[in-house]
């Protein structure tokens, strides 16, 4: 395999040097060179591992810096107009073809601990057991996911790229991190996050619960969560119907399973479907007990509406946007703060 690489190598980095003899004037010279460039990207890392200069998932960085830097060479060597921008798109092939190479070895998404069929049907067997109300529907609530997804998949898609190149840069390998949560019902989804920790981060622990401060985390990592932004794929899960912009905030199927032994009520929450914001998230996240969040679910459980959800979205954009940025942010919403334009509402929270 070093062999073949080396020689696939090889012929890239001779194919970048025939299109820059030939000129890079023409369109399809560029694009030659760029393929040639993502190639060495993708072949430069077996080659790196061969003779001893790096290991994984490191190499797949320097892989790509080695590629770059002789791509960006050929462009400088060829003289011609835009050598700017040509240096950014060979550095961007570089990237790209040595992540291909990563996500081919490493995969594209981190999927640890996926539940076993006997804790699904667990789960399941639990929410029938319980006897609660059938799960919630509503027409409007639903029209307006579908629309709003929809439209915000259309808008950060830009992001979405740009989010996922910093992941990789700093920890080459998977972007995406699937959590299998409890949905409506008690039914097991495939909940899709950006990866914000390390590859492998509950080897030794198995599943636990995250902390505001997890030391597992990547730095854009906790960016992205203090942002919200690794979030982001789960606009998929609410345009296919998994989850709702607002409702409860989903629970790892093997920790929901644990709650149930000992709070049979727990499965109340999952009459409606699993949200990106919800009144227990804005009441306080990180700083509740299972059994409190629970409350603040039933409670939502029993107020939800359109009105009621939009402006839990803007409770939670405040959060995100500005109450967690400000000093001497406690962690959470007063009561005060949660009652808002719901006053009757919020009161019975309170």
């Amino acid at each position: 395999m070093p062999i073949l690489a080396a020689f696939a190598l090889m012929g890239c980095l001779l194919a970048g040097v025939g299109v820059v003899i030939f000129g890079l004037e023409q369109p399809w010279n560029s694009s030659v060179l760029l393929l040639a460039v993502a190639g060495a990207g993708a072949a430069a890392e077996p080659v790196l591992l061969w003779i001893g200069w790096a290991r994984r998932p490191s190499s797949y960085r320097l892989s790509a810096l080695v590629a770059g830097a002789a791509g960006c060479g050929l462009v400088l060597l060829s003289g011609g107009h835009g050598l700017a921008w040509q240096a950014v798109g060979v550095a961007a092939a570089a990237c790209l073809g040595s992540a291909l190479a990563s996500w081919k070895h490493l995969g594209l998404t981190e999927d640890n601990y996926p539940p076993a069929p006997a804790a699904r049907a667990a789960v399941e067997q639990a929410h029938q057991s319980h006897g609660g109300a059938s799960p919630r529907r509503s027409a409007p609530k639903r029209g307006f996911d579908v629309v709003l997804a929809m439209a915000a998949l259309v808008l950060t898609s830009p992001l979405w790229l740009a989010l996922m190149a910093l992941i990789w840069l700093e920890e080459p390998g998977p972007v995406f991190f699937v959590k299998n949560s409890v949905g409506r019902g008690g039914r097991t989804f495939r909940q899709w996050k950006l990866r914000t920790m390390v590859h492998g981060a509950e080897d030794s622990s198995g599943p636990v619960l995250a902390s505001e401060d997890d030391a597992r985390a990547l730095a854009v990592g906790r960016w992205l969560r203090k942002t919200a932004l690794d979030e982001l794929p789960q606009l998929v899960n609410i345009l296919i119907g998994d989850m709702s912009f607002v409702g409860p905030r989903p629970q790892r199927t093997v920790l929901v399973l644990e709650y149930l032994e000992s709070m049979p009520e727990y499965a109340d929450r999952h009459q409606v479907r699993p949200g990106l914001a919800g009144l227990a998230q804005v009441a306080g996240d990180y700083y509740l007990t299972p059994r409190q969040k629970l409350r603040f679910d039933r409670l939502y459980v029993q107020h939800a509406d359109l009105l009621f959800d939009l402006w839990l979205v803007t409770l939670a954009c405040l959060v995100v946007f500005w109450w967690r940025w400000q000093p001497g942010w406690r962690g959470y919403l007063s009561a005060a703060q949660i009652r808002g334009r719901r006053r009757r509402s919020a009161r019975s929270c309170a």
